[in-house]
């Protein structure tokens, strides 16, 4: 087994680690035991926010850090991982697909493919499973503590032909980001308030911004698109925005009541922002740290208060999915969400171009291109271990 590992305090440090092990047990299957096989994964700017997040939000639980064996010892015991953030090395999770190589588990045959959340390895390990929907449950102990969409993977057909592998390149890349786009649009619509003038969008070149404008659009929103000048061109060219405007072009921006959606995280930004608004900002949101970089020391996960007493909120998607299924019932969620999501998807198609990269070495030939920013926005990163 391989595994692609950072340091949690510090992105440019980063290893991959190899282990005989392929079910981080020492001890075979467990009694309801699946392990996979990583067929494929995406990693886009998004999985930085894991990074940025990872022990706020829990995401280094998801999968330890092999080579540490406090850790893999715990896995192994389905103890809980309490100890993990006092370790130097962690896993970011990514989206992709694995087929199954090894199952005790009744209603999982060796060979069944799975979409869902994946560390960057050539292997993961299941200590026990259950099924709801249709759907294949991680229930092992160090997981039933986090979200529960995080640890739901979706059963896909056999692998087929090239166009098969397209579109599930595309649900690899774009799902996970386009699910936040319309749980983004959907919290802006049931917004009880007045409705804004305008909704500002920062790091408008992101996937998860784009979908956004492009739900927005639809609805006849003033969006305004905040990008860097690098990326003016391509964002102005998808023509999903009213307004696009560059970083050191904040003033260009008209001051009326405005709804932010910050993607970005860029402290010094967001200040100017809010200066620039004044009264008329009637909600900030703050959703990934594309520039994770110049990210503030406050962002986390509770909302925050400037000294202007404008209110920050940190979105978190999957606590929004909770919220709306128990609404309108998760049926109906799932039919409406999805629905915009396949539509985005297929409008992403035709501009988007996929990049497959063999083996887990290219991810760290790639990985700094990723943490700078410098991966073209034309551009989705595939890699098959």
């Amino acid at each position: 087994m391989q595994q692609f590992q950072v340091d949690k305090q510090d992105l440019s440090q980063h290893r991959i680690v190899a282990t005989e092990n392929t079910d981080l047990s020492n001890q075979g299957l467990s009694k309801e035991g699946v392990t996979f096989e990583v067929e494929r994964f995406a990693f886009t700017a998004n999985n930085l926010t894991y990074f940025m997040m990872g022990e706020k939000l829990g995401y280094w639980q998801f999968f330890p850090a092999v080579s540490d064996k406090a850790l893999a010892d715990k896995a192994a015991s389905n103890k809980p991982l309490e100890s993990n953030v006092n370790n130097k090395w962690g896993v970011i999770p990514v989206w992709g697909i694995g087929k199954v190589s090894a199952s005790s588990a009744e209603g999982v045959d060796v060979g069944s493919r799975y979409f869902g959340y994946f560390p960057p390895a050539t292997h993961l390990h299941m200590d026990a499973i259950a099924f709801a929907q249709g759907n294949l449950i991680d229930t092992s102990a160090h997981r039933t503590s986090l979200p529960q969409g995080y640890n739901m993977y979706r059963p896909l057909e056999s692998g087929g032909d090239k166009t098969q592998s397209h579109r599930e390149n595309l649900q690899m890349l774009l799902w996970p980001l386009y699910i936040t786009s319309y749980c983004l649009w959907d919290l802006i619509d049931q917004y009880n308030a007045p409705k804004p003038k305008q909704v500002i969008v920062l790091s408008a070149s992101s996937k998860t911004s784009l979908g956004l404008a492009y739900a927005l659009k639809k609805d006849d929103y003033h969006v305004v698109g905040v990008t860097s000048g690098k990326s003016q061109e391509f964002v102005e060219g998808l023509d999903v925005y009213n307004q696009v405007v560059c970083y050191d072009n904040l003033d260009d921006i008209h001051s009326k009541a405005s709804i932010v959606v910050d993607m970005s995280g860029n402290s010094e930004v967001k200040q100017r922002l809010k200066t620039r608004l004044g009264d008329d900002l009637m909600r900030y949101v703050q959703v990934g740290l594309t520039h994770w970089q110049d990210a503030g020391t406050e962002d986390g996960a509770e909302n925050t208060e400037d000294a202007s007493g404008n209110s920050d909120e940190f979105f978190f998607a999957p606590a929004h999915i909770q919220t709306r299924m128990t609404e309108l019932g998760a049926s109906k969620f799932h039919a409406q969400s999805g629905a915009f999501v396949k539509e985005a998807m297929l409008w992403t198609s035709s501009w988007l171009s996929v990049k497959e990269h063999k083996n887990i070495a290219s991810l760290i030939q790639n990985f700094t291109a990723i943490c700078r920013g410098d991966v073209s926005p034309h551009e989705g990163l595939i890699f098959i271990p």
